[in-house]
């Protein structure tokens, strides 16, 4: 096939907004140093790396603001020896997350109706000293690792750190997690190969659909999934993302129920979020994971379903350096 026709008939792609795209695995895919600044701080971390979000002048600020987080429960014990952080928004997936640890607080449906709860799991570590942090930024919540400072004497026991806090006010608010490393090397990368999503709704019943783009991972413990999302819509009137996180249960290896995730901006205000299924095929090579909105009783509510499809990235993916997508114009 002549090369020139050959490139006349790919359909060209906003190479910008790819590369962007990839970008947004970037802090999941490789450990990095931190900046001067972060490392200044208390926590000794040498693998969390501050980036920038893309401008979301023109998308809805569905997500937590900084300030709303309650501890509810912290530890260096935990029957969770395996690094999990699960992100959960009703009581049917708290009860799953506590029959891995009976230990944990005990909430009720009310307490879901103002809250999101999320659980960070540290994992065995062969000393004391080590810790979990879960903090805010202006965009999202950064669940890190402590770890004992050099000299520092610690005890020689086996600890099993957790952390456990309420997001005060986001139970429809999209749930932006920042993961250490700990976590990032658990989870399993797929990068989406296509999708559509459609949003219809409001007083004048308009609609809209366009295609989806970005990468998403999960991270497994028990009969518990979490997924985690960067989502961008194209094509669209405006900017839509889907930058949420969220758990769900399985079903053996193959599916991940999630009975209510946030919309982020994928769908107008109001609404009354979605609700997810994901499922595995080719040995889970494959993705596919199916949104739609949950019922509403909001009159004039907006509403919006749409498919993703996604391949799973090689462990050894080697997304652009930090350097090049932060000249792009995609970034404020």
């Amino acid at each position: 096939m002549n090369t020139n026709n050959k490139n006349k008939s790919a359909k060209p792609r906003p190479f910008h907004l790819l590369l962007a795209l990839t970008f947004f695995a970037y802090p999941f895919l490789q450990c990095l140093t931190i900046s001067a600044s972060s490392a200044a701080r208390t926590l000794h971390t040498s693998n969390k790396v501050e980036y920038a979000m893309p401008n979301t002048a023109n998308v809805q600020n569905t997500y937590l603001q900084p300030g709303g987080i309650k501890v509810l429960a912290e530890g260096f014990h935990s029957k969770i020896t395996k690094s999990f952080v699960a992100v959960v928004r009703d009581t049917e997936t708290y009860a799953a997350l506590i029959k891995l640890d009976e230990n944990l607080p005990k909430l009720d449906a009310d307490f879901f109706k103002e809250n999101v709860v999320v659980a960070a799991f540290l994992g065995e570590r062969n000393t004391g000293g080590y810790s979990v942090e879960i903090t805010p930024s202006p965009v999202d919540i950064n669940v890190l690792e402590k770890k004992p400072g050099k000299g520092v004497m610690v005890t020689q026991v086996i600890t099993s750190p957790f952390k456990i806090v309420a997001l005060q006010g986001a139970s429809n608010a999209a749930v932006r997690l920042t993961l250490d490393e700990a976590w990032r090397r658990q989870m399993q990368f797929y990068r989406v190969i296509r999708g559509r999503f459609r949003r219809s709704g409001g007083f004048a019943g308009t609609s809209e659909e366009f295609s989806l783009e970005g990468v998403l991972a999960v991270l497994r413990e028990g009969k518990l999934a979490t997924v985690w999302l960067r989502i961008v819509g194209l094509e669209g009137k405006k900017r839509r993302l889907l930058m949420e996180c969220s758990t769900g249960l399985t079903d053996g290896e193959n599916k991940i129920q999630i009975g209510r995730m946030s919309a982020d901006s994928l769908v107008d205000q109001p609404n009354s979020g979605l609700a997810g299924t994901a499922r595995f095929n080719e040995g889970g090579k494959k993705l596919t994971l199916s949104l739609l909105s949950r019922p509403g009783l909001i009159a004039d509510g907006y509403s919006g379903q749409g498919t993703i499809e996604a391949e799973l990235l090689p462990v050894r993916a080697k997304p652009l350096t930090f350097e090049l997508a932060a000249n792009l114009n995609w970034f404020p």
